[in-house]
């Protein structure tokens, strides 16, 4: 794979290491005052008698808005930000009902723990197949797209490890009109080659918002994998329970 095929302009932008989430240093101020925030807030409920369950649903909504945003930035199934969602929306349930029914909390058992794994792993299966169908539905226009440049950047761990993540940029022409787009974010995994040839979905009405089908039909099979394995414990849970 030969270096000029990346596109090496963002390494010299303060950005660039935020994988195109945080574009502006009005961003960044938002991001890093909502974090502080956010950890101000745990500890104040954490030092307060009774109020850990507040604590706990805290950090399941922060689990659950950080999967839910990048989701929506990433225009993918990331496996990743699929068990944030499913890992947040767990926390906020055994919280609040810890605290306010507490003797449902006290009966869920195992198997009641079985049936959340349950329908953990079937959010994992249904929501990349329904994210796939309502883009199908929403976005009608279909374009084919040509890979001009693939860019690229580095990260380095504190290890000193380094690894790289990429993000294809795609140009179309529509309605007359020749587009260049790109997702908002850098991902790892496999990518299109510069000069291939994808099928985007598009908005008819602002033809820079798109989606690769093909790439985010990738994105179903790991979460399903995750999935099979938490319904086999699931089951598990319940029958022995």
């Amino acid at each position: 794979m030969s270096e000029d095929r990346f596109n090496r302009d963002d390494r010299d932008d303060a950005f660039a290491n935020n994988r195109g989430v945080i574009k502006s240093w009005k961003q960044l101020i938002i991001v890093v005052g909502g974090f502080l925030g956010a950890i101000l807030a745990l500890i104040i409920t954490s030092a307060i008698p009774g109020a850990q369950w507040l604590t706990v649903s805290l950090v399941g909504l922060i689990f659950l808005g950080t999967g839910i945003t990048f989701l929506k930035v990433s225009r993918t199934n990331h496996m990743l930000p699929l068990l944030c969602v499913a890992l947040g929306a767990v926390m906020i349930f055994f919280s609040v009902t810890g605290k306010f029914f507490p003797d449902f909390h006290d009966s869920i058992g195992d198997r009641g723990h079985g049936v959340v794994m349950i329908v953990v792993a079937l959010f994992l299966i249904i929501y990349p197949i329904a994210s796939v169908a309502f883009v199908k539905n929403r976005y009608k226009e279909s374009v084919e797209a040509t890979v001009v440049r693939v860019d690229s950047h580095y990260s380095r761990s504190r290890k000193g490890h380094h690894s790289r993540t990429y993000r294809p940029v795609y140009e179309f022409t529509y309605s007359g009109r020749t587009y260049t787009v790109m997702n908002d974010l850098y991902s790892s995994g496999s990518y299109p080659m510069v000069g291939d040839v994808r099928e985007l979905l598009i908005d008819e009405n602002d033809p820079e918002r798109f989606y690769d089908i093909k790439q985010m039909k990738k994105g179903i099979a790991a979460p399903v994998v995750i999935a099979v394995l938490l319904i086999a414990i699931g089951v598990y849970l319940v029958v022995a329970g």
